[in-house]
């Protein structure tokens, strides 16, 4: 294991937003990352007892007759509503906790000195508990409405039922070190995202990532003389 330890950056956001974007570009600048809802997928798939239990709580709509989990048809229960949504996530995450953390042991022992944790549900988890600074991806409704359409092949009407059945951008910026808002120019945010690897890189080399971000004065993205220590807010695009 390394003296520094292992740093551990959560990132979160609404769905559409450009999580999976920014991900991509920590990966390519070789940082591990744990995308949690992989490992949601993999959970379900392996976990019989997490099965089982959406089975008692949603009945057998949910499996395949091959007993395999019927994703469509979940989602179609519980992005119509919230209160369904929430007992999904009571239901799944501990399953998805348990392994997202034996995941983040494994890179400490390893030694791995930043691990990103891409994670929508980082605050409903409790996770971001687990992380030494957040980054929040946000993006206007309209465009993160298209990009879902696109991605997912579904229909206007279904998008929206997903964006509804997520909070609002506070929610997410509220306890966020850095919020990224996601524009529509992919220069911005290759600028941007090299900006912050290199102050995340910084802080990880000199330890005050341990520290809390407000008393973690080398951390600042902006570059037009904002007080040390602010959050910082980011232009940032998603590819289509």
């Amino acid at each position: 294991m390394s003296e520094k330890g292992t740093m551990i950056v959560g990132l979160t956001g609404q769905t559409g937003a450009g999580k999976s974007t920014l991900s991509k570009m920590f990966s390519g600048h070789n940082v591990f990352v744990i995308d949690a809802d992989v490992v949601a997928r993999q959970v379900l798939e392996k976990s019989k007892g997490c099965l089982m239990d959406l089975v008692l709580e949603f009945s057998t709509d949910v499996i395949h007759p091959d007993a395999t989990l019927n994703r469509e048809k979940l989602a179609e229960i519980v992005f119509s509503d919230k209160a369904k949504l929430k007992r999904l996530n009571e239901i799944t995450f501990p399953y998805i906790i348990d392994e997202i953390e034996r995941r983040i042991e494994k890179e400490k022992y390893k030694g791995t000195p930043i691990v990103v944790l891409d994670a929508p549900t980082l605050y409903e988890s409790g996770l971001d508990k687990n992380c030494h600074r957040v980054v929040a991806v946000i993006a206007p409704m309209e465009l993160r409405r298209d990009r879902i359409i696109q991605r997912d092949q579904m229909t206007q009407q279904a998008a929206m039922r997903r964006i509804n059945a997520q909070h609002d951008d506070e929610y997410y910026t509220s306890r966020a070190d850095y919020i990224l808002t996601n524009g529509e120019d992919i220069d911005n945010f290759r600028f941007s995202f090299i900006d912050l690897m290199n102050k995340l890189q910084a802080s990880y080399d000199d330890g005050s990532y341990k520290l809390p971000y407000r008393d973690a004065s080398e951390i600042d993205l902006d570059s037009q003389g904002r007080d040390k220590g602010e959050l910082a807010e980011l232009e940032i695009t998603e590819d289509p």
